[in-house]
């Protein structure tokens, strides 16, 4: 396999390719190095077993890419793995050692002694994965012995022992960039931990968008959840009662007098005819 400089570079392009061919309208700004690092770790995991979890695949990376669970699951499949053997076929002839030495100066940390954090059971346990400086990439790509799962089995668990509130995936992620080392993969735990790019469990478990909706469904909506509406309004004839008292006529003037000298602006209209006949009537006329 290449240097990670190369890797990430080759890794990067081939999923921008992807994406831009499958959602020419995907936004690819969203892709940083975590997405990269999550990446390189599925083709680590796909070149050991060609039946990983493609469903997981796809729900992470609708989390950085909405519209990346639109795509098939077997277009997925079979660009993880052409991607993979075009990896290991552009493999250089470095030694696993050298990968180690470049690695550990990558990670420059100040911490202490991650020998006394580990389990008394766990403190032997170191990776097989080392071989001789004439092994090439192929030879890095081979299926592991029977033990390396158990191995990297046991491993997680004193991760996930020592770190509870980590998810399991940054586990695991850490283990495969350390190449199995338990102390680095603690190592390079802290350091993405300190940097801010540790995978978050929200980001692992975030479900694919909803598909968007159109104005008039989401009114209909809305309306069926919280308004009432009246089907039988257009049926019922509207009968308005009538006033049970009459309003009261209010006159100011009476035969281009005021009503009143008492102040009042206004007097009430008697109703009766006898009342209305003695307003009416003149008054007596003195006889000389």
């Amino acid at each position: 396999m290449s240097s990670i400089a190369q890797q990430e570079s080759l890794v990067k392009e081939s999923l921008f390719q992807f994406i831009t061919r499958n959602i020419p309208s995907a936004d690819l700004n969203g892709i940083d190095d975590i997405v990269l690092s999550y990446v390189i770790s599925i083709l680590e995991e796909a070149s050991q077993d060609p039946c990983f979890d493609v469903e997981g695949f796809i729900e992470m990376m609708a989390a950085y890419v909405p519209e990346f669970d639109r795509i098939e699951a077997d277009l997925v499949l079979s660009w993880v793995l052409e991607l993979e053997a075009e990896l290991t076929s552009r493999g250089e002839t470095d030694s696993l050692s050298h990968d180690d030495s470049a690695g550990s100066d990558r990670i420059s940390l100040t911490l202490q002694s991650l020998t006394e954090m580990l389990p008394p059971a766990n403190k032997g346990t170191r990776s097989h994965s080392n071989s001789s400086s004439s092994s090439d990439a192929a030879d890095y790509r081979r299926p592991l012995e029977d033990d390396t799962d158990t191995l990297w089995h046991e491993q997680t668990r004193a991760l996930a022992d020592m770190f509870p509130n980590t998810a399991t995936m940054e586990i695991k992620h850490c283990i495969s960039i350390a190449h199995g080392s338990l102390e680095r993969a603690a190592a390079t735990l802290l350091h993405r931990r300190e940097q801010g790019q540790a995978l978050s469990a929200a980001a692992l478990h975030c479900a694919a968008r909803a598909p968007e909706i159109d104005d008039r469904e989401l009114k209909s909506r809305i309306i069926a959840r919280y308004s009432y509406v009246d089907k039988d309004a257009e049926t019922k004839e509207h009968k308005p009662l009538a006033p049970k008292i009459e309003p009261k006529k209010m006159v100011r003037y009476r035969d281009n007098k005021i009503v009143s000298l008492k102040g009042e602006r206004y007097t009430e209209v008697p109703k009766s005819g006898a009342d209305e006949e003695n307003l009416k009537k003149p008054k007596k006329q003195h006889c000389p």
